[in-house]
């Protein structure tokens, strides 16, 4: 999403109270996307499926790791089905079906999140089928979100509830340098492949819609980055380990409305991109200095 500038570190960690922090963090190493030191191949989305990790690059590049005892190994690296210059694969999100049983992995939903519209089209969720042999994917879904109200202004990501069956939405309603910009949740049913290959949601669809402004007294406007939601929460890491753009984890319960903010700046380095959740305190960061592992 669009890079704010001349934020000091002090006025954004003014704006809110760090609640938590965290306890430590593990470097796992530097990850091997390809021509990943190129321009235009950065690395952006990520999810954890059992012990293998699902790696986003931009563009739509895939490289798939299994996770060791002492670090990770590559195991397939690809194109997806949705590869375009255009696709910022920007947050990747496992969801709850899968196309047929010897798949390694269910669906994962890749999120568009570009200003650049593809066929017309703006913040399309890409889902994904990868390959029993994981050397390859598929484009399975095509999601798109009719913003008619114009709900978000400069990308939109997407995150699923695998285990409630429900997809979320959440962007800025403006960007990230304009004072007025605020950031929206919206929340749809995930969802059946079975819906078609394109499937359209529209704001009458959507079971909630909201700003975290109106919802809490917190005042942020963080780079948003990765999504992943775990437990009813959803986590958020920003930053780019700088002191004008700290690393911040930022956790919104999304049923109770408050927020948990977690400083990062010790535990990782690099600019943050995605996350999940591996287990009750434990995290997977994905930076573009590497993966890092790290203990709440």
């Amino acid at each position: 999403m669009m890079k704010s500038k001349g934020i000091l570190a002090a006025v954004l960690l003014a704006a809110v109270s760090l609640s938590a922090a965290a306890q430590s963090g593990e470097h796992l190493g530097e990850m091997r996307g390809r021509n990943h030191k190129q321009k235009g191949h950065a690395y952006q989305g990520m999810d954890v499926w059992g012990d293998y990790i699902f790696s986003c690059q931009n563009q739509g590049i895939a490289t798939i790791y299994r996770l060791t005892d002492c670090g990770f190994d590559t195991v397939s690296q690809f194109s997806l089905g949705s590869f375009n210059r255009s696709n910022h694969a920007n947050v990747a999100s496992f969801g709850a079906e899968k196309v047929a049983k010897s798949d390694p992995f269910p669906v994962v939903y890749v999120s568009h999140c570009h200003k650049r519209a593809i066929d017309d089209r703006k913040d399309l969720c890409f889902v994904e089928r990868v390959a029993p042999d994981m050397q390859s994917s598929e484009l399975v879904q095509t999601i798109f979100y009719d913003d008619v109200n114009h709900d978000f202004g400069y990308a939109l990501q997407w995150v699923v509830d695998r285990k409630k069956g429900y997809l979320y939405g959440y962007g800025n309603t403006v960007n990230n340098s304009d004072p007025s910009n605020r950031h929206r949740i919206i929340k749809f049913r995930l969802p059946k492949l079975s819906e078609g290959k394109f499937v359209v949601l529209k704001p009458e669809d959507a079971l909630e819609n909201y700003t975290i402004e109106e919802m809490s007294d917190i005042s942020f406007n963080p780079i948003g980055q990765g999504l992943d939601i775990r437990r009813g929460k959803l986590y958020m890491p920003t930053g780019f380990a700088t002191s004008e753009n700290p690393s911040i984890l930022y956790v919104w319960d999304l049923r109770r409305k408050t927020m948990e903010v977690v400083d990062l700046t010790k535990a990782t380095t690099g600019e943050l991109e995605d996350i999940a959740v591996l287990g009750k305190g434990l995290l997977l960061l994905q930076s573009q200095d590497g993966l890092f592992r790290v203990k709440l």
